[in-house]
């Protein structure tokens, strides 16, 4: 390790499944944590307790709040871009920093997630995908045929570079920048329940009917297209691979930080669940 470039070492912070308030805060922290070891790192992570996370510019009106009541949800705002994410047992999610300066960061944030769409399409065609990344004209066109209420959940739009397998959108990418660098925010469906989803949406009964039925055409999750179930664990095996072939990132595990631990208990307060 020793005679390893310290621009192509990365740090792995542990696995963890948490309440969602306590994941958000931890990826803000993550970010801020550049400003005292300005190193890329990264954390695998999953949700304790199902949550539902607005996008950052998303009011809790567009969603259904009986049936988030019932579906014993906490609803909590996100930083990142997109929309309406449904945190539960299927979704695997990965943070992801670049300090300012690193070879792997680009100022233009659209073409700042290229590379990161390359080591994930390496990622699922290893685990039998035959996966893309989206074009930015695909992208383009796309979003001119998305109703609105399409256009509130993360997974039902694409973004240049996010990951598909045939027209099924794969990965979704988000992004956050600060001073320090970028965080990228990848997620993943294990398993894909469009329904459930749909039915939490503020929406007559035959516009959510309409918005599963678009979401299973345009979303898939892994055992869906591999026609068995994968652990999340031959997913992050496969990503980490790929990371160190296309990107040139050594992993070295480490703990938390100091700024970050501070950082995260500063932050838990903003990604407190809202209350409708």
């Amino acid at each position: 390790m020793n005679n390893v470039d310290p621009l192509h070492v990365a740090r792995r912070l542990p696995y963890s499944v948490a309440r969602a308030d306590l994941q958000l805060a931890a990826g803000s922290a993550l970010l801020a944590g550049l400003e005292q070891d300005a190193r890329p790192a990264l954390r695998w992570y999953g949700f304790s307790s199902p949550a539902l996370l607005l996008g950052p510019s998303q009011q809790p009106a567009i969603i259904d709040a009986a049936a988030c009541a019932q579906a014993n949800l906490t609803i909590h705002r996100r930083r990142s871009g997109g929309g309406v994410v449904l945190g539960d047992e299927t979704l695997l999610m990965l943070d992801l920093t670049l300090p300012r300066g690193h070879p792997l960061y680009m100022h233009s944030v659209t073409e700042s997630y290229r590379w990161i769409g390359e080591v994930w399409v390496a990622t699922l065609c290893d685990l039998g995908l035959a996966a893309r990344t989206v074009s930015i004209a695909e992208a383009r066109a796309d979003s001119q045929t998305l109703s609105p209420l399409l256009r509130q959940v993360c997974f039902g739009s694409l973004s240049p570079y996010e990951v598909a397998v045939g027209q099924r959108k794969t990965v979704g990418l988000a992004q956050m920048r600060r001073r320090g660098g970028a965080l990228f925010q990848c997620a993943v469906h294990l398993r894909w329940e469009p329904h459930e989803t749909a039915m939490l949406m503020a929406a007559t009964a035959s516009e959510q009917l309409a918005l599963a039925r678009q979401l299973s055409e345009r979303v898939g999750g892994l055992a869906d297209l591999l026609g068995h179930s994968v652990d999340s664990q031959a997913v992050m095996s496969s990503f980490e691979t790929a990371l160190s072939q296309l990107a040139g990132l050594t992993l070295i595990d480490t703990e938390w930080n100091t700024l970050e631990q501070t950082a995260r208990s500063a932050d838990l307060e903003r990604f407190a669940a809202i209350v409708l």
